[in-house]
């Protein structure tokens, strides 16, 4: 009877409700995507957040049980995982993927977007759950990242794993916690004594993204320090740490990946934004690597986003370097490890008054002929002629690494080339390649093409002719471009800066499936404007993404060409322009148009540009109509675009070295399928769609439009243009035609080419 009794009192206590019932797990919610997406939208509209998705041929198992802790403050805890693989019964190699939010916040679903597109390339992806410091301090984080390894290990069978090849993945907080992971290979005091410890938890792959390799650098304990004797508390990563370094040293030590790099660590892979402060103990980390020989990458997307995994265009690029990078570590049939080459390991020296032409063109020759690799420029300056780039190698330029421009004419010798629609001879680039397929330029380094002295002879040959009375042409004063790329398949450029072009900065002809992202493309307009520095110009190529870039050059943001002159149409040389997106790109207050189509065109469809924000004040949309050239623009799509611009659209006819050649034809102009959609603007006037007297505008649409513009006057002369909820300052735009004078002046160029300083601005 008395067991009987203590028995019943026990499930009595035990019930739900009861006085000793388990408290719940602590959570902080506060860290989402969505709570994320509303700050960063306050400065980056153009952000994109990507969204849980699941791919056609992707299979998932969502909140499987990998680890039961019997004996928590919280009673018995089971930690959960997602798994998404692809949907068929191959071995796959796997990736741990650990969230962030400040060892506080957030949940494995934060991975969910970029699970999924990894998964897609061939992985087995795992987002993980860990404790955060609401239920416990570190080292209990790190202990289940190892112990959900070690699951992923022992259940490989169940979900088509490869044990041997495992990578580990995490994103700010999440980044600390898989580095110290992937750093701590074989390491047991990092271990732990969870489940499944007869089974390693060494990973052969760590992906970093925005992620501190040390929490032990004098900033971040002065910084934490500070913070706690100014406002009375400890910031997050002393509260995970257990108290200020003074009151917790091993394990700040403990948790700083930097201190414990050795020849057992997984190679590594930095995926960086552009806030220093998150990549704190990078760069030491890696030459530790170095000096091991363990293999490392470092790529930046420089924006001032720190999640920027969450968004679009950014998570784009973050998995694409994720994925490549697993291929060449798993893969390396898909993605082999390039061979470097360090130009200063050659006799090139960081020198920005000698011009290292020859050296430098040496190094390019024998990396191609030895089978390819990368030609690195290192921190330093690095002062160059034009450099041609061979089959296989590719151009790679480190953090403060310059190449600069030669601004002697001399040193870029003509030879057959490309300029304003012609295959002519002319100077070449700074940076060159000719049918070199998948050549790739990456920052986050900078080529400056060091443009000044050719600005002052152009404009000063402007000025002399102009006093003269004499016509004159863009190509008198010869300039070489910044970028120059002929019949290059697959290309990419990724991170780099490109500024102060003599001429057009980048330029790329018969290039298809080409992908240009997070690049930063500059030149000024004052004190000496840089004429005609085009950011990107895209001449007769296909399936073009251009993505996360900024463009503030003096001329066109992305323009469109393919060929001019009345015989353009029948030339093998030209060609279209088609299946073309710009997406999520910034452009700035120096820009002549936004997205152009012309000078030089013959044909453009397919064209998209969307979730882009406009500081600028020229034309959104900018279609020049040759009246010496038989043009089709056609299925031109524009949405979701914000900001500040001087107009909507400005289609006007252009004349600017007008030519017939000697023929009696009249070319002529077709316009069809146009949409410019979802717009909210701030702007001079709405636009003007008036091209030349022959040419047809059809199937032309503005829908759900807002303009808060001086002028509400849209200057149409086809009565088929739809308009669509379009409204300026709040009601329906006045709608007349233009006459021919009129035209004229309504050019945004109008009268520019003349006038030295700002384009004169016309109301």
């Amino acid at each position: 009877m008395k067991h009987l009794i203590i028995l019943s009192l026990l499930c009595v206590i035990c019930l739900p409700g009861a006085w000793c019932t388990v408290p719940a797990v602590p959570r902080d919610t506060s860290f989402t995507t969505y709570s994320t997406a509303r700050k960063i939208h306050k400065k980056h509209p153009e952000a994109v957040l990507a969204l849980p998705t699941l791919p056609p041929d992707v299979r998932e198992y969502r909140d499987v049980v990998y680890t039961t802790l019997p004996r928590t403050p919280y009673g018995r805890r089971e930690l959960h995982a997602d798994v998404f693989r692809p949907d068929d019964n191959e071995r796959y190699p796997a990736l741990i993927m650990i969230h962030g939010g400040g060892w506080n916040s957030g949940d494995k679903s934060l991975q969910g977007p970029m699970a999924r597109m990894i998964a897609a390339r061939g992985y087995v992806t795992i987002p993980v759950e860990y404790r955060l410091i609401p239920e416990a301090l570190y080292p209990a984080g790190l202990h289940d990242v190892k112990t959900a390894v070690r699951w992923a290990r022992a259940n490989a069978d169940t979900y088509g794993i490869d044990p041997d090849h495992i990578a580990i993945s995490g994103c700010s907080a999440g980044a600390q916690l898989a580095t110290l992971a992937g750093v701590t290979n074989g390491s047991r005091r990092h271990e732990g004594k969870g489940q499944w410890n007869k089974t390693p938890s060494d990973v052969q792959a760590i992906i970093n993204m925005d992620g501190i390799a040390t929490f032990v650098s004098e900033s971040n304990i002065a910084e934490a320090r500070d913070r706690y004797e100014s406002k009375g508390e400890l910031p997050v990563n002393a509260r995970w740490l257990g108290g200020l370094y003074e009151d917790s040293p091993r394990n700040w030590q403990e948790a700083s990946a930097l201190l414990w790099a050795g020849p057992q660590s997984a190679p590594i892979c930095f995926i960086s934004s552009g806030l220093p402060r998150y990549s704190d103990g990078r760069d030491r980390l890696v030459e530790i690597y170095d000096s091991l020989g363990i293999y490392t990458e470092r790529h930046r997307i420089p924006v001032d986003v720190h999640p920027f995994w969450f968004f679009h265009p950014w998570v784009d690029t973050t998995v694409d370097r994720a994925a490549t990078f697993l291929d060449r570590m798993f893969k390396p049939e898909k993605a082999p490890i390039p061979r470097r080459y360090v130009i200063t390991d050659h006799d090139v020296a960081a020198d920005s008054t000698r011009v290292q032409t020859p050296a430098i063109q040496r190094i390019i020759d024998m990396a191609s002929a030895s089978g390819g690799g990368d030609i690195v420029i290192p921190c330093g300056t690095f002062l160059s002629g034009a450099l041609f780039f061979k089959p296989g190698t590719r151009l790679i330029l480190e953090e403060g690494a310059v190449l600069k421009g030669s601004d002697d004419i001399a040193d870029y010798p003509p030879l057959p080339s490309r300029m304003e629609g012609r295959n002519i001879w002319y100077r070449p680039a700074l940076v060159n390649a000719y049918f070199v397929d998948g050549f790739e330029i990456s920052g986050p380094g900078t080529i400056n093409g060091n443009g000044h002295r050719f600005w002052r002879q152009f404009w000063d040959n402007v000025a002399a002719a102009n006093a003269e009375g004499r016509p004159w042409t863009n190509l008198e004063v010869e300039r070489p471009r910044l970028v120059f790329l002929w019949g290059c398949d697959h290309a990419r450029l990724s991170g780099v800066r490109l500024v102060n072009s003599a001429f057009w900065t980048s330029h790329y002809y018969m290039c298809n499936d080409l992908l240009i992202e997070n690049c930063e493309f500059r030149a000024p307009a004052e004190p000496v404007r840089a004429p005609s520095s085009d950011a990107i110009d895209l001449d007769y190529c296909s399936r073009v993404t251009i993505r996360g870039c900024l463009l503030d050059c003096d001329d066109d943001g992305v323009c469109i060409k393919g060929g001019k002159g009345v015989r353009a149409h029948l030339s093998p040389e030209n060609g279209p322009v088609t299946d073309v997106t710009v997406d999520g790109c910034v452009f700035g207050p120096n820009l002549h148009g936004m997205l152009t189509l012309g000078s030089e065109c013959i044909r453009a469809s397919h064209i998209v540009m969307r979730n882009c924000r406009a500081d600028t004040r020229c034309p959104l949309l900018r279609m020049k109509m040759r009246p010496d050239t038989y043009q089709i623009y056609e299925n031109i799509l524009v949405e979701n675009i914000t900001g500040r611009c001087g107009s909507l659209v400005e289609i006007l006819p252009w004349k600017q070295f007008f030519d017939l050649e000697g023929s009696d034809m009249r070319p002529h102009g077709i316009i069809a399928g146009v949409t410019i959609r979802n717009a909210i603007l701030k702007c001079d006037r709405p636009g003007v769609i008036a091209a030349n007297a022959g040419d047809t505008v059809k199937d032309f649409t503005i829908e759900n439009v807002s303009l808060k513009a001086k002028s509400d006057t849209l200057r149409c002369n086809y009565p088929g243009v739809r308009l669509a909820d379009f409204t300026v300052n709040g009601h329906a735009p006045v709608v007349l035609p233009a006459d021919e004078a009129m035209k004229a002046a309504l050019n945004y160029d109008a009268g520019d080419l003349g006038n030295q300083s700002s384009p004169r601005r016309v109301p």
